[in-house]
């Protein structure tokens, strides 16, 4: 990448960490744990929870985007898949042939292969759409 940018990693995960070292080393050098410290420990639980929960869904909006973007105009293709989840609302399939895991409206039994068709990849809503051919 050309541009310039600042970066930081799990800047959150890392105010957790700040917390359990200084508690460490206040019981290591037989000191005790500052209260500043205690009352972190009771409020980090909910706070790191939450950043979990969005660091999840950021993930998989990105893995979307690159599923869309990599099939992105080869709607009407038929791809091998193989389904490795089914409920009453469909199956999840992974693409033999790409990273691809998603979802189609179809019965079948996990470990199934099966032949699917790109119906729409659309990079915008980060969705795609398939259907079953055999």
């Amino acid at each position: 990448m050309a541009a310039s940018y600042a970066h930081a990693t799990a800047p959150l995960r890392r105010l957790a960490d700040r917390y359990v070292v200084r508690a460490a080393l206040a019981i290591a050098n037989g000191e005790p744990v500052p209260e500043v410290v205690t009352q972190a420990f009771e409020t980090l639980p909910p706070v790191m929870a939450r950043a979990d929960a969005i660091g999840g869904r950021i993930d998989r909006a990105v893995i979307d985007l690159a599923e869309t973007a990599v099939l992105h105009g080869r709607e009407g293709e038929v791809f091998a898949a193989v389904i490795v989840d089914a409920d009453a609302h469909g199956a999840r399939i992974q693409l033999s042939d790409l990273a691809v895991l998603t979802s189609v409206k179809t019965e079948g039994k996990p470990g199934e292969a099966i032949s699917v068709r790109l119906v729409a990849a659309d990079t915008a809503a980060r969705t795609l759409q398939f259907e079953r051919v055999s």
